[in-house]
């Protein structure tokens, strides 16, 4: 069985909707065709609660009916395929990353014109694995050639920062 699968039906605008994204991020995928393939709208059925329910996907054994393409881009990257990249979502404030067993991110808020970074979250069974550092890394390199002023009251970020020159005259720490 593959790792991704697409239940839907040729026919359908959202089917071929998602069938774009996922040959747009290079995916590998079974399109299961409910109104073609008995066992398909079956398996459908068992997953779903009916044939119906479509577009359904199941990825690594996980169902996911109908997703917005970011809810689509999260399942991928928490079940280690795709990569979505760093993802600034400048609505929550937040710089994040999705990964398994619970997305990271840099939380930051605004004093007029200055961007304070107070708080970077990994998951609590990666502590250690040196994966702070590196997603504190790939923040601080989005983020360096910004024009305004950006302050770190975060210890570990500026643990983080202080570990280059370039950094350190950037960032206030």
């Amino acid at each position: 069985m593959a790792d991704i699968t697409l239940f839907g039906e040729t026919r359908c605008h959202k089917t071929r909707f998602y069938q774009a994204a996922l040959d747009e991020r290079g995916l590998d995928y079974e399109l299961a065709e409910v109104d073609k393939d008995a066992e398909a709208a079956r398996r459908l059925t068992e997953l779903a609660g009916s044939a119906d329910k479509f577009p359904t996907f199941q990825i690594r054994g996980r169902k996911l009916r109908n997703p917005l393409l970011p809810d689509l881009d999260k399942e991928l990257a928490r079940a280690g395929l795709y990569d979505p990249g760093l993802i600034h979502d400048e609505r929550s404030q937040r710089f994040v990353r999705h990964m398994a067993p619970s997305d990271a991110f840099v939380s930051y808020h605004w004093q007029g014109d200055r961007m304070v970074m107070g708080h970077i979250e990994t998951a609590p069974s990666l502590r250690g694995t040196g994966i702070g550092t590196c997603f504190a890394t790939e923040v601080f390199e989005a983020v360096q050639d910004r024009p305004h002023e950006i302050r770190l009251t975060c210890p570990f970020l500026r643990k983080v920062a202080a570990t280059r020159p370039e950094w350190r005259q950037k960032f206030t720490l």
